[in-house]
Formats: C-alpha cells, structure tokens, sequence
C-alpha cells in the first residue's frame, strides 16, 4: 500500500535513514473513498498527499511542507478514520528501501508555511493551491 508520510525539511536525513518510526500517514483508503465517492483514483491520492503535506506543515512544523511516499504491507497501515478519512496508523521502521520519492515544496512557500503556523487562514490557503514537487530521494538527500 503507498502511504503518504508528513515529514520534516529539516529531518529527512533521519526519517530516510530506516532509523524513523512515523506514528501517522496518509493513503487512499476505504473511508477515503466512500467520503468522496464523485474522486478518481488519482485525485483520491491527491487529496491524501495533500493532507499529508499540510500535516508536515501545520502539525510537524516543517518550515516546507514535505511528503515520503512510500510502500508498505497492508498490515502495517492501519486505516484511522476517525482522525481523517485518509489516516493510516504505520508500525514498524520505515525501511528505506520502500521510499518511493519525495514531495517538497517550492522555497517561496516557506512565508506562507510560516504565516499558516501563526493562524493565518489565507496562507493556508495558498499553501492548499500550491502543487508539491516531485523528486527522487538522493535528488532531496543531495541538495
């Protein structure tokens, strides 16, 4: 199952490592899917990369909200709906071999991740319209 991790710029030496253990991920799930039935396959996992990334912003503090894709056993993603309908409980290390990519965002949204920790709705907002970039884990390791 590919999950969508909320991670930390600052951290992701360490949440690749295989040394981190996230408590919460985001994924398309059952709920996902019943909740919005009028999404397709790929908006469904949109929205739960998204959501991830907001929660890399607004719960982790990231100062750039940032996503580890990965892929693990069904067993280990543990739907939580009643957090959110895309909430997946994660046990175990995440391995890094199972790291798919790496959603960050543009430097220039650090104002508005910074204005969204404050309070500030319409920062939120633009940081919501704003696309996450892919890249490949060394591509992110590296720079």
């Amino acid at each position: 199952m590919r999950v969508y991790i909320p991670a930390t710029t600052d951290e992701l030496a360490l949440q690749t490592s295989g040394q981190w253990e996230p408590q919460r991920a985001y994924a398309v799930t059952d709920v996902l899917r019943d909740a919005m039935p009028e999404l397709d396959e790929e908006e469904l996992t949109e929205f739960a990369i998204d959501a991830a990334g907001m929660a890399s912003a607004l719960e982790l503090g990231s100062r750039l909200r940032t996503v580890i894709a990965a892929d693990v056993s069904r067993a280990d993603a543990v739907p939580d709906g009643a957090t959110h309908p895309a909430a997946v409980r994660v046990a175990g290390r995440l391995d890094a071999a199972s790291i798919a990519c790496v959603f960050v965002d543009e430097d220039e949204a650090a104002v508005d991740t910074r204005a969204a920790l404050e309070g500030d709705d319409d920062a939120a907002e633009r940081l919501a319209d704003r696309y996450l970039l892919w890249y490949d884990l060394a591509e992110v390791l590296e720079g």
